[in-house]
C-alpha cells in the first residue's frame, strides 16, 4: 500500500479526481491481504495435519466420547474397558 501510495504521490499513478489515491492504496491492500491468505493456506494445513492426533482426544474425530468433554485419566480409563468388554464375547 505504501509503494502505490509512493507511486500515485509521484505521478507514476494517476490519482482519481473524486476520491485522489485511496481506490488505488484500498485495491493494493486487499490484492496483498488475498496474496498473504493464499500464501499461508499449505503451511495452516500442515499444522492442522501433524496436530491430528493430539486433535482426536479434544474432541475431533470418530474416537471422541460425546458424554464426556474431558480427557482425564478417569476417562480414558472407562473409555478403554468399554472398549475391551465389547470385543469380548460374554458367556452368557
Amino acid at each position: 500500500m505504501l509503494v502505490t501510495q509512493g507511486l500515485v504521490h509521484q505521478g507514476y499513478l494517476a490519482a482519481n479526481p473524486r476520491f485522489g489515491s485511496l481506490p488505488k492504496v484500498a485495491l493494493a491492500g486487499l490484492l496483498g491481504f488475498g496474496l498473504g491468505k493464499v500464501s499461508y493456506i499449505g503451511v495452516c494445513q500442515s499444522k492442522f495435519h501433524s496436530f491430528q492426533e493430539q486433535l482426536r482426544g479434544a474432541g475431533f474425530g470418530p474416537e471422541h466420547n460425546r458424554h464426556c468433554l474431558l480427557t482425564c485419566k478417569e476417562c480414558k480409563i472407562r473409555r478403554g474397558l468399554s472398549e475391551n468388554q465389547g470385543s469380548q464375547p460374554s458367556a452368557s
